[in-house]
């Protein structure tokens, strides 16, 4: 985990970050990051009762009118996010929990979690997103398929709503990306595409209450809820 000076230091820096994730946008295969290891399976995924690590949000698209709004159906699954661990250990968030995976609802939670408690990919841990692109809104859990993080495609669409207003999807190539791009390019104004080590070396990235959250993971801040949407 990085020291509390390091953390302020990068938090005191968040407020160009938006700009810099916007015009580090590269097409082409997604290079696996220098960390990767063997991959491990994926474990289960608790759509019943299970919260983002990192903001503490459902993982799964509420039913009916949730915190004043109404998601479409699938809104979260879309995003879902996994660390799968190589064997049980304490959560870093909460060394009480003893866990096989951390469940996250969007991408920028994942890598903002792994990013502020020193987790990486391929050591000791294999890092999952959701394949937009074999996703169905109408059936979103059942086709929620998972794919090793540092194989995917990323796409960052401006105007483009997802959890968190992370703006970022991942795709299984970069030919699908490319597609979901054309199909969107009206309505997402600016786009861009990355490799999952970009991400990385972008971290912390763009998302709802940043800050607050950084903080409260590094020790920072006393607990609290400041996920949003």
């Amino acid at each position: 985990m990085r020291n509390r000076r390091e953390v302020l230091k990068v938090l005191g820096g968040l407020v160009v970050a938006g700009p810099v994730l916007a015009q580090h946008g590269a097409m082409g295969g997604a290079a696996p990051t220098a960390s990767a290891g063997a991959v491990i399976p994926a474990r289960p995924i608790p759509w019943a009762d299970g919260a983002c690590a990192f903001c503490g949000m459902p993982i799964q698209t509420p039913e009916g009118q949730w915190r004043g709004r109404t998601f479409p159906k699938g809104f979260f699954e879309q995003t879902y996010s996994q660390i799968a661990f190589e064997k049980p250990r304490p959560a870093p968030h909460d060394p009480k929990q003893v866990v096989e995976a951390l469940h996250f609802e969007s991408i920028a939670c994942m890598v903002n979690y792994a990013w502020v408690h020193g987790l990486k990919d391929g050591e000791g841990a294999t890092f999952y997103v959701t394949d937009r692109g074999a996703y169905d809104p109408g059936r979103p859990q059942e086709s929620v398929r998972l794919i090793p993080a540092r194989q995917a495609t990323y796409y960052w669409g401006e105007r483009m709503m997802v959890v968190m207003n992370a703006k970022l999807l991942a795709f299984s190539s970069p030919k699908a990306a490319q597609e979901f791009a054309e199909r969107n390019k009206a309505q997402h104004g600016r786009q861009n595409f990355y490799s999952f080590q970009t991400l990385w070396d972008l971290a912390p990235l763009p998302e709802m209450n940043l800050v607050a959250l950084l903080a409260q993971h590094a020790g920072l801040l006393g607990g609290g809820d400041h996920g949003g949407h």
